[in-house]
């Protein structure tokens, strides 16, 4: 009786892995990981510039392509198709992380706007609303303007009219703002 030949996976194509992956075979994904992890790693966290995201998107895309692999077509450029799944998952990491923090701006004013002024505030809400002051008080002048006019409910084009700045200027300050005041209030928590 004759033994079928073993496979040496280090030896095939992406497109011969891809056809073994479409089998769920775990040796042919270990060997995917293993060609493609550490550049679509490096892809990452040059997106991100945090290494526990970075490492976080990318087995995020690992764990999807195992989940999808039975759907997945017989000829595809493996690495382009790596490369455009962080990419496309970093731009969702990014809108996430941007919502997050947006609705916690809001609730922190909508709590603020709706609590009289005299009344006591939670400890932890007085503690949210001094990080947030402390982390608009930090940003470089123009940010801070116009972080502090959003924070009296003026919409970008009314800031942009006040300040007398174009609309894309103000725009420009509250995302370098936001960006900056959630990394200093990420730092606290």
């Amino acid at each position: 009786m004759n033994k079928p030949n073993p496979i040496n996976y280090g030896e095939l194509t992406d497109d011969e892995l891809l056809s073994l992956l479409k089998n769920k075979d775990e040796t042919a994904f270990d060997c995917i990981y293993g060609k493609y992890h550490r550049q679509l790693f490096a892809f990452a966290m040059k997106l991100v510039k945090n290494e526990h995201d970075a490492s976080d998107i990318v087995q995020e895309v690992f764990v999807r392509m195992w989940e999808r692999s039975g759907m997945m077509p017989e000829h595809l450029n493996l690495k382009a198709y790596m490369i455009s799944a962080v990419r496309n998952r970093v731009l969702n990491y990014i809108r996430d992380s941007k919502s997050r923090f947006l609705n916690n701006y809001r609730i922190v004013q909508e709590t603020e706007h709706s609590v009289d002024n005299g009344a006591f505030m939670g400890s932890e809400h007085s503690y949210r609303i001094r990080q947030l002051e402390r982390a608009i008080e930090a940003l470089p002048p123009q940010q801070k303007k116009v972080a502090e006019s959003r924070r009296k409910g003026y919409s970008n084009r009314e800031i942009a009219e006040m300040l007398n700045l174009s609309l894309n200027t103000v725009n420009i300050h509250y995302r370098l703002g936001l960006k900056t005041m959630k990394e200093k209030m990420k730092k606290t928590y």
